[in-house]
């Protein structure tokens, strides 16, 4: 009578290839996770650099003389931005998972009177 099933040496076989895969795949994953974090905080940045742009043209009275002298900082409370509605007051930093009412944005004049943004965390 013939008996149908898997050897010892056919399953440890399987096993094997099993583990070798996820040994491959696991660091990749980790990565790919890493990556997304990364992403979603660059998004955060630049959708609050844009706001602030917004706040800074629409303002033209607080920010003209500023914005005609070259290498000027003007900074910008995120508290400014939420206090007159340009982003959520509920967004959160993607890195340190806070409330980032408190966190700054500066912005450099360049020579071309276009604005750099940095993104400051308090």
């Amino acid at each position: 009578m013939k008996e149908q099933g898997f050897t010892l040496i056919e399953l440890i076989a399987v096993v094997t290839i099993l583990v070798a895969i996820f040994l491959v795949a696991f660091p990749s994953i980790l990565n790919l996770s890493t990556s997304n974090d990364e992403l979603d905080y660059n998004s955060m940045v630049d959708s609050l650099c844009l706001a602030g742009e917004s706040y800074i043209y629409d303002n033209p009275d607080l920010f003209n003389e500023s914005l005609s002298i070259v290498n000027f900082e003007i900074n910008i409370p995120i508290y400014d931005l939420i206090s007159n509605e340009y982003v959520d007051k509920n967004i959160i930093n993607k890195k340190t998972k806070k409330l980032i009412n408190t966190d700054t944005l500066i912005y450099t004049v360049l020579d071309d009177n276009s604005l750099d943004c940095k993104y400051k965390e308090e």
